[in-house]
């Protein structure tokens, strides 16, 4: 009967956990580029809550980006590599990663950013333009975007503490009922 109780207590505990994990969901943004011309570099940063020394990757491709027959001229290609997480303030930690426009053909671009050991993700979409003789050197700052990955801390926040509630409240029912 003992057992029985404490067994019934650990189900309770352990899915009270599984719930309460939601409201620590990892979370990724990358911040808006805007318009570069061919031949600058640009730097594509953002936030995270992810742990510093997390690796991220990142990759940058054409929009309309597929397969072609080898017979045909290659189009525009990108460019991918690996960012790592640095620690920020209050729990913004940040990542960036430069990209050289050189060999980029003008049109729009896709920019992917992807946890490497887990399911966070973030993405934005910039243009390249031809490069004119009087064109200033842009250089992107990181704007914190809205994160794409899971529910956010404040929307699960409130459901944790009930669902460790209602775990409590089952395994008191048990034990009542022995």
């Amino acid at each position: 009967m003992m057992t029985e109780t404490l067994v019934g207590l650990a189900v309770a505990l352990v899915l009270a956990a599984c719930i309460c994990s939601a409201a620590a969901a990892q979370e990724m943004g990358v911040g808006e580029i805007g318009i570069v011309a061919v031949g600058e570099t640009v730097t594509i940063g953002g936030t995270t809550n992810l742990a510093p020394g997390n690796h991220l990757l990142i990759t940058v491709t054409p929009v309309g980006f597929g397969p072609t027959n080898k017979s045909t001229p290659a189009g525009p290609g990108g460019v991918s590599g690996v960012a790592v997480v640095e620690r920020g303030e209050e729990g913004a930690n940040t990542w960036s990663f430069v990209v050289d426009t050189a060999g980029f053909e003008p049109g729009k671009y896709s920019v992917a950013v992807e946890w490497v050991e887990g399911g966070a993700t973030a993405s934005t979409t910039f243009s390249v333009v031809e490069a004119a003789a009087t064109t200033p050197t842009v250089t992107a700052t990181p704007v914190p975007t809205t994160p794409t990955a899971g529910p956010t801390p404040t929307a699960a926040g409130p459901a944790a503490p009930l669902a460790a509630i209602v775990a409590a409240a089952a395994g008191g029912c048990l034990l009542k009922k022995k």
